[in-house]
């Protein structure tokens, strides 16, 4: 019997195949990364051996000193502890290369990939790919939608809007500064450069006002969901992040994501480079490179050792996860794709672990859900999560 009767052999012998699918490797990944004894179960060797001698017919010779040159590699790139394995796996170095960066990573590069099959009779159809999408409205109220309206798309005075391909480029400041929002939709995300040169992203179902020039003693914008901020520095006009008017985060030049969903536990600013002070009401935070500040049940807090990769996943096209809880990663999911969760009885207690690539589609990231565990159906746009 495989180890907890998930498919191993059966993912293993596709994977070696080169016909492994996303899905599946997603699924298969994410199991690894929750068991990783599973890595030194003799019963998992025995069915690496077998898979592997099955996947050849004169399996490739490894001396020690390559075998061990492979396992290095690998080693660079993943946390497993996989040393007092070493000379254990060095026949199988190959096949193994699957098990040790599934184990630290959660990645796969396929040699074949090949688009996962839908659930029959229990899929999903999206309204819309899941991409750039956004809306851009002007201070006349006036509203662009961003799919469809291409290059100079506004002109005022000295400054120039340009959009094309997911970016949204302002170069120059207008004669008098308007306020503008662009606003993604659920399943949409879109860069914008602002006149003084900040870059911003926007994940799904967020929103950033922003004015067309920055004249005062600040520069200050308004934000709700989930930006990224990569600041342009000007020491003599500090940049002012307003979240949604339940906090705010004063910066001079930096990289920082804040996550402010309204149906997330709490507002999190996560520091990558430079320096920021998060603003509570009459609590204040300065942050380091690494630290991220919590505002929760009216509380502010920080965590001195985040996540940054798991963080700023969504900016890289994945999603990212660390034992997260089931509801945690629906949420992202749900806003990704524009479906309503419902729990028909609770929260399945499901941890989940390792990466889904944001440009599978909905029916893809479920079968990897599917394969881990979680029980659903489909009504509408509704997933329905069973016990």
């Amino acid at each position: 019997m495989e180890p907890n009767n998930f498919p191993v052999k059966d993912l293993l012998q596709k994977f070696l195949d080169g016909v492994i699918t996303d899905a599946e490797s997603e699924a298969l990944f994410a199991w690894l990364k929750e068991n990783p004894a599973a890595a030194e179960s003799p019963e998992l060797e025995s069915l690496l051996e077998e898979v592997y001698h099955r996947s050849f017919e004169e399996p490739p010779a490894l001396s020690p000193a390559a075998g061990a040159r492979i396992l290095d590699r690998l080693m660079e790139s993943t946390a497993a502890p996989v040393v007092p394995m070493r000379r254990r796996w060095i026949p199988y170095a190959a096949a193994v290369a699957l098990l040790l960066t599934a184990a630290g990573t959660a990645m796969l590069v396929m040699r074949n990939k090949k688009a996962a099959q839908p659930l029959a009779g229990n899929t999903i159809a999206a309204p819309a790919k899941p991409g750039n999408h956004a809306m851009l409205t002007l201070a006349s109220g006036q509203q662009i939608r961003l799919d469809s309206a291409y290059g100079d798309i506004v002109k005022s005075g000295d400054l120039q809007v340009n959009n094309n391909k997911g970016e949204l480029d302002y170069k120059g400041n207008a004669n008098t500064a308007e306020l503008h929002t662009l606003t993604t939709p659920k399943g949409g995300q879109y860069r914008l450069t602002l006149p003084d040169g900040t870059n911003v992203w926007l994940n799904a179902a967020s929103s950033i006002t922003f004015p067309t020039a920055f004249n005062g003693k600040y520069r200050q914008v308004k934000m709700t969901g989930e930006v990224y901020f990569d600041i342009k520095q000007q020491a003599s006009q500090p940049f002012m992040v307003n979240i949604d008017g339940k906090a705010s985060v004063e910066v001079l030049g930096t990289e920082f994501n804040v996550n402010a969903y309204p149906d997330e536990p709490g507002i999190r600013t996560t520091l990558l480079q430079g320096s920021v002070r998060m603003l509570h009401h009459n609590a204040t935070a300065v942050l380091k490179p690494g630290q991220q500040a919590v505002v929760s049940n009216d509380q502010l807090n920080v965590t001195t050792s985040a996540d940054t990769e798991m963080v700023v996943a969504w900016k890289e096209g994945l999603f990212r996860f660390e034992h997260t809880p089931l509801d945690a990663v629906l949420r992202q999911l749900a806003r990704w794709y524009d479906v309503q969760v419902v729990y028909e009885q609770g929260v399945p207690g499901i941890l989940f672990s390792g990466e889904i690539k944001r440009d599978l589609d909905l029916n893809q990231a479920l079968t990897v859900l599917s394969t881990m565990g979680v029980h659903y159906r489909v009504e509408g746009r509704k997933l329905i999560i069973m016990p």
